[in-house]
């Protein structure tokens, strides 16, 4: 039996990172280096997330538009040198939000993607 925290650590989680990671490189012109330091996570983690080799089976919540838009909101909010701590804490409300929007079926564990 598999919970639904379960779930979100395995693919959202990662998928929520790779997205803020790839905003910071892409839309605010950070370093690897300084996404890494910045999310509190190593290089070599930042740079499989640009390179998609890290986060295998994430790709279907990376599509879903409400993961994007927070990760553009936390992405901006980092870049500002608000605290990556900060930011993390309020990832359970992202996942409660994919519940209520049912995007995250908890009796099923899986994705509800209109797409």
């Amino acid at each position: 039996m598999r919970t639904v925290c379960e779930e979100v650590v395995k693919y959202v989680l990662p998928a929520y990172r790779s997205l803020i990671a790839r905003k910071l490189v892409n839309d605010y012109g950070l370093t690897q280096e300084e996404v890494s330091k910045i999310m509190g996570i190593s290089q070599a983690v930042v740079s499989y997330y640009l390179s998609n080799k890290r986060g295998k089976g994430t790709s279907k919540y990376e599509n879903v538009e409400l993961l994007q838009q927070e990760a553009e909101k936390s992405a901006r909010r980092l870049a500002n040198g608000e605290s990556s701590a900060k930011i993390a804490k309020e990832f359970c409300e992202i996942c409660k939000l994919l519940r209520e929007s049912k995007i995250i079926k908890e009796e099923q564990l899986i994705i509800a993607c209109d797409k």
